[in-house]
């Protein structure tokens, strides 16, 4: 099993004949200039030039420093800025090796800390880098030099979790800065509610995750995984030290729990086990300390599934607005009644995480991405918006005449302003502004006042040493403006007025990651968690003086005060998730704010002081580094990986070298097929250029061909042989598009292509001729998916369309969409010595079944082939399924349909050792039917089938990719005969 795995890693996308790929890349009308410091090569946009030099300088200043407890540093590397793009991330890959970083800042608080969003990219990612570059020793060097650089990553994350990789970078971030995610309470906020709560989840659970409980992701596993070692040994280079030893021989299975054992005296599964008895040690005993503030719960659960009722807004009829989520439930707005009773208000698109939601009586705003359908680096955060009102539903005829009507909420959607970077959106009192931040793409950011109704600017203030703002939030008499301000790794919360320009600093935070502020009357109200748990504070503005307002077991956040000013409602962690919770607004009872310590995150101080620079931050160099133009021709040739490999099938083996340029402009593969089944080889190359509007694709290939097929005469079986050579060329082009703008998740792709396939030295078992020989006046046809000596010309056109709800965790199909698909094959062409014709429709659609997470859902389908009495009538390939349990013949009509009923049988969490790990056993009913007609022959023929499949959905060797296997009965009406296969996926065998 851990063989096969290996294989599959390095398998995807490497050989010359692989399935045409969209890459996220921008037009090559796009003018990049590039900076080469000594140990990087930095590419970015026309007039991202500031931002380009600082980010070399900060890598080469961190180089040694961020490197050195992994023992090495890497060698030159490539850096992309995206400044067209509104999402905030980075990675760093191989295949081709680069990195690249999206440079909007984050408005979430919680996750940039006080960190400067590209010093925090910068330390973050290049640990990556290092890691990386670490993982080229002992054998997985040897894989480097077979297969390149997808081989050896490939082999790198077999060997090494995934925890570890991004565990260890969040500790260098941490380290390194006044902020990362190891300091901030709210990361692992959800662990600590799990081990306190008696969750004692086992590792594999802990690291593979669950569709019956909320786990956080491996990015927290991670970061106290490696901390806790470093800790319990006091070696901050014990890391290096394992992951030397397991990749220097990743095909050993488990030989990373192997190699702690090596140097703790642990394996993986003790490590963890002594790190969750350290937490809940630490944990609980700060939990002891806690004198918990009262309040009165608003959401009710009627189960224990995970959700979180985020962002609380009341409304003055009492009903709070809210942002809903969990693992059973897609995001939502909804709004809650003064029972607790939910209603849902609107599903939005896809989600920017401001960390905040705005709401008056009547209208709620948020922000949503959107991203340029064909350039998918280029993307947008937009301002949208919902109108609302409660309405009363007219009552049915009742013998009660004094029945009262139900409410219900209806609205409109509106976008307030388009192709925008506007992150954070916060409605004014009167709800006909917009207060919001925008970054630029020359990385300047601004506070800017927007007409609800337009979205035109209405306002745009001043900001001239280009400070991040985030989280505005307007007063409740609609005069001031009050924001988070960041500089030099320390937080503020200031507040401009509205009329004149004029800014104040309310609150000098420092280092302490404030958050949510909002202004109510002579009160600032603020999360923080200067406590070690994040709570609600506030300031007095006339006496200055600072009170703690929430105690918490595990965080209060988001505060929120009703519009007659009586109540607080907030957010406050409980066991199944964040509840909506309020309490009397009385500043009489908050307690004047206690001098607490510093607050250290679990493990952060013994980091810190291990790596010694907390300060390396602070004096980056401000070298002025050449810069040039970068050209993508100069690049286009970007060889990567080679070597042997297989697909997912284990059906051909392909030798060969594939070159993609850094910036995924142009992918070239070149090299021989060896197909196991028929034993024979083509050579083949391909190119696909992406730097158009339409995508480019071109393939040739040539070799040795064979294959059989059996045929019946009289009653007897015979099989018929046949070896040919055969070269193909195929070229076409192919817009693929993003159309996402609401809940549904859209694409549409539209492609055509030329082909030619020329046969030549063709032979048979029956006739060594060349030609076909016709066993009777019917069955030659059966032979036509095979040319004969000569050459098929014919164009191939495609087109798709898909609409997909998005899903929850826990959904295996969306509640609602559809899916089409259509082909089209043609031979116009005189030089064809063939004649095929083929047309192929599909449709899918999916509807939510009688329970949550059940899907029903089916097909209907039609293919049309042009089927002839003559040799030169040519079949192309099927493109529609047929009934599960059949064997099909071709015909000039097929029409095919399912009904499918899919359901969630449990979900087990069983480990079986370290091999296997079931997370979800599954089910589905299916009702197969298809008929077949061919008028030109008189043959007709009717298949049914019923069936049920049983799939599981697992892990295996502790690996994190998720596979689904399972078994299938169908039962073929027409012939009476049962069929039994174990499918992969959907394919059976």
């Amino acid at each position: 099993m851990r063989i096969v795995w290996i294989i599959l890693c390095i398998t995807f996308t490497t050989s010359y004949a692989q399935e045409s790929v969209t890459q996220e890349t921008s037009p090559a009308s796009f003018r990049w200039y590039q900076i080469n410091s000594d140990h990087f090569r930095i590419l970015y946009p026309k007039g991202f030039d500031q931002e380009a030099q600082r980010v070399a300088n900060t890598l080469e200043h961190i180089r040694e420093p961020a490197g050195h407890t992994l023992g090495i540093t890497p060698r030159k590397y490539s850096v992309i800025l995206h400044n067209q793009s509104s999402i905030s991330n980075g990675f760093v890959t191989a295949a081709p090796r680069r990195s690249e970083f999206f440079t909007m800042p984050s408005q979430n608080y919680n996750f940039t800390g006080t960190n400067e969003w590209l010093n925090l990219l910068s330390t973050h990612e290049y640990r990556h880098m290092v890691q990386f570059q670490k993982s080229v020793t002992g054998f997985n060097k040897a894989i480097y030099y077979l297969f390149g650089q997808l081989g050896q990553a490939g082999m790198s994350f077999v060997a090494v979790p995934q925890w570890f990789w991004e565990g260890d970078a969040v500790v260098t971030e941490t380290a390194f800065t006044n902020s990362g995610r190891g300091r901030i309470p709210e990361f692992d906020m959800v662990l600590r509610t799990n081990f306190l709560e008696g969750r004692d989840f086992n590792y594999h659970k802990q690291y593979l995750r669950s569709y019956k409980d909320n786990i956080p992701d491996h990015y927290v596993l991670g970061y106290h995984m490696v901390s806790y070692l470093r800790e319990k040994t006091g070696n901050p280079e014990i890391w290096s030290d394992i992951t030397k030893r397991a990749w220097n021989v990743p095909f050993i299975p488990f030989t990373f729990s192997n190699a702690i054992k090596k140097e703790s005296g642990m394996y993986v599964r003790d490590l963890y086990k002594g790190m969750a008895a350290d937490l809940k040690r630490k944990w609980t005993l700060e939990q002891d300390t806690l004198t918990l503030t009262p309040n009165n719960k608003v959401n009710v659960r009627d189960n224990s599934t995970y959700t979180d009722y985020s962002f609380p807004q009341p409304l003055p009829n009492g009903d709070v607005v809210v942002l809903k989520s969990g693992i059973g439930d897609i995001s939502q707005l909804a709004a809650i009644d003064a029972k607790g009773k939910e209603k849902e208000l609107f599903v939005p698109g896809p989600l920017n995480d401001a960390g905040m939601l705005s709401a008056v009586d009547g209208r709620v705003v948020w922000n949503e991405f959107r991203v340029d359908p064909r350039w998918l680096v280029r993307s947008y955060s937009i301002i949208k918006g919902f109108d609302f009102k409660r309405v009363k539903r007219r009552p049915l005829l009742s013998l009660r005449k004094n029945r009262s009507a139900s409410g219900k909420y209806k609205g409109n959607k509106q976008v307030v302003i388009k192709h925008s970077r506007y992150a954070a959106a916060a409605l004014s009192p009167d709800g006909s502004k917009v207060a919001t931040v925008e970054t630029d793409v020359l990385y300047q950011t601004r506070l800017v006042i927007l007409d609800y109704a337009t979205g035109n600017v209405i306002r745009s203030f001043e900001n001239e040493e280009n400070r991040f703002i985030s989280m505005p939030r307007w007063s409740n008499d609609g005069k001031h403006i009050v924001f988070l301000l960041h500089q030099d790794a320390e937080k503020k919360i200031a507040r401009v007025n509205v009329a004149t320009g004029a800014m104040d600093i309310l609150l000098d935070a420092g280092a302490e990651n404030v958050g949510h502020p909002i202004i109510y009357n002579d009160y600032l109200l603020y999360n923080s968690p200067v406590s070690g748990i994040d709570n609600i504070y506030a300031l007095n503005f006339n006496t200055k003086e600072r009170y703690q307002v929430t105690s918490s077991r595990y965080g209060a956040f988001n505060p929120a005060v009703s519009t007659d000013g009586k109540l607080l409602y907030y957010n406050d962690q409980s066991r199944n998730g964040l509840d909506v919770v309020n309490a009397l607004f009385d500043p009489s009872s908050w307690r004047t704010l206690p001098k607490y310590p510093t607050h250290e995150g679990i493990y952060s101080k013994t980091v810190t002081e291990q790596e010694g620079d907390p300060q390396l931050l602070l004096d980056i160099p401000d070298q002025a580094y050449s810069t040039k133009r970068y050209h993508r021709a100069s690049g286009m040739i970007n060889p990567h990986s080679w070597g042997v490999y297989t697909n997912s099938n284990f059906t051909t083996l392909d030798f060969g070298i594939t070159s993609r340029d850094v910036l995924s402009t142009t992918e070239i593969n070149v090299g021989y097929r060896y197909d196991v089944t028929e034993r024979t080889g083509l050579w083949g190359a391909g190119i696909s250029y992406q730097g158009m509007y339409p995508i480019i694709d071109a393939d040739v290939s040539f070799g040795n061909r064979s294959s059989s097929e059996d045929y019946i005469v009289n009653g007897q079986t015979s099989t018929v042989n046949f070896e040919w050579k055969e070269t193909n060329f195929e070229v076409g082009i192919r817009i693929p598009l993003v159309t996402t703008q609401t809940k549904y998740a859209t694409r549409l792709s539209v492609g055509g292509s030329v082909g030619l396939t020329k046969v030549s030295e063709f032979t048979n078992g029956i006739d060594n001729s060349g030609r076909l020989v016709p066993i009777d006046s019917t069955r030659a046809i059966f032979f036509r998916s095979y040319l004969d000596n000569g050459d098929l010309l014919f164009n191939h056109f495609t087109f798709s369309y898909s609409r997909l709800l998005k899903r929850s965790r826990r959904d295996i199909f969306s509640k609602w969409g559809q899916t089409f698909q259509a082909s089209l094959f043609a031979t116009p062409y005189q030089a064809s010595d063939y004649n095929g014709n083929q047309f192929a429709s599909l449709v899918t659609s999916y509807f939510p079944g009688i329970l949550p997470h059940h899907s029903l859902w089916g097909y209907g389908g039609y293919q049309w082939t042009l089927i002839e009495q003559s040799i030169d009538n040519y079949y192309f390939r099927n493109q529609v399924p047929g009934p599960r349990g059949h064997s099909i013949s071709r015909f000039e009509n097929f029409y095919t349909a399912s009904a499918n009923y899919t359901f969630p049988i449990m979900y087990p969490d069983l480990a079986l050792g370290p091999v296997l790990n079931i997370q979800r056993i599954r089910g589905n009913i299916f009702t197969d039917y298809a008929f077949g007609d061919s008028p030109s022959f008189g043959l007709s023929q009717a298949y049914t089938s019923v069936g049920g499949e049983l799939k599981f959905d697992f892990n295996v060797m502790r690996l994190l990719q998720q596979f689904n296997l399972g078994v299938r009965y169908a039962y073929a009406i027409e012939t009476k005969s049962p069929v039994v296969e174990f499918i992969i996926g959907n394919i059976g065998f």
